[in-house]
């Protein structure tokens, strides 16, 4: 493992944690939002394709085709989970729970194999999830609307989308440069499909093609995950990516001009450095 997998590793961060806040400027729908990261991710993939020319044939469609469609249950749940729990609550849940479930993914597919790489990788996941519930704490204000039952449903459903959508393509050794086009045509299907079928929304708006742009910086970090899965293991690749929840914190707060209190400063900040200790212990799991 060299240090460029390593700096690989870390684009999903940057590009995961302003995809939120970028996609929280422009505004729209939860469909929308997504269809907007769809179309986007379909340029992307569309001009690395014409410039790379990787493998394609029909196995490698269908496999990338339907992981497209299990990111877009995870998108789509994820916006609908916020509705329901509201951000402090329901990015932990995401959050947590994809760490967890890609990591049991990644380790059932071979990665940490050394017991100590276990151990440091178990105590990595602990760490970050402690952090990541950190940096969303959020002081009350007011009555809140909180809808527990929905929330945690759709969320955990959002969790085995995100989870799946990159455990297949690792688990069928498909290489990320030939993924990308058919995962975002799966992508745009799926929901387009959801917003017609179950949310009886318009996908296709002037807000979904602004947010295109969202899924241009949202397609640069897939493509890092994907390669960076390949070379350290989704079990090391997905959390390091979790980190994208630091981004999303200053970038609230700078680009979306969030207000934060003294005692949310102090858990975010606390939280920061959770993670960061959790990501040396990734690097440690990464190593043994």
């Amino acid at each position: 493992m060299n240090v460029t997998d390593w700096l690989i590793a870390f684009i999903p961060a940057l590009s995961f944690g302003l995809v939120p806040v970028v996609g929280t400027f422009i505004g729209g729908k939860p469909v929308q939002q997504t269809m907007g990261i769809s179309i986007g991710a379909f340029v992307f993939a569309l001009i690395v394709v014409l410039i790379r020319k990787p493998e394609l044939n029909t196995h490698i469609f269908l496999i990338s085709f339907i992981s497209g469609i299990l990111w877009a249950i995870g998108s789509i749940g994820q916006f609908k989970g916020i509705t329901y729990l509201g951000v402090a609550r329901a990015t932990p849940i995401m959050n947590g729970g994809q760490i967890i479930g890609t990591s049991l993914v990644g380790i059932a597919l071979g990665d940490w194999a050394s017991s100590q790489a276990k151990i440091y990788g178990f105590l990595a996941l602990i760490l970050i999830i402690i952090g990541i519930i950190f940096t969303s704490y959020q002081e009350k204000s007011g009555e809140e609307n909180i809808q527990w039952k929905k929330g945690i449903l759709i969320n955990l459903i959002g969790v085995l989308g995100f989870t799946f959508y990159v455990g297949i393509i690792k688990y069928f050794k498909i290489d990320g440069w030939s993924s990308i086009l058919p995962q975002s045509i799966g992508q745009i299907v799926a929901t387009f499909l959801f917003g017609w079928l179950i949310f009886k929304t318009k996908t296709l708006t002037k807000v979904s093609l602004k947010n295109g742009i969202v899924g241009i910086i949202w397609a640069c970090g897939n493509l890092a995950l994907l390669i960076s899965q390949s070379k350290l293991g989704l079990a090391t690749a997905y959390p390091i990516g979790q980190a994208a929840v630091i981004v999303s914190v200053f970038g609230g707060v700078y680009i979306n001009k969030e207000q934060k209190t003294t005692k949310e400063w102090k858990y975010s900040l606390s939280g920061i450095i959770i993670i960061c200790l959790g990501l040396f212990m990734i690097y440690q799991a990464g190593n043994n």
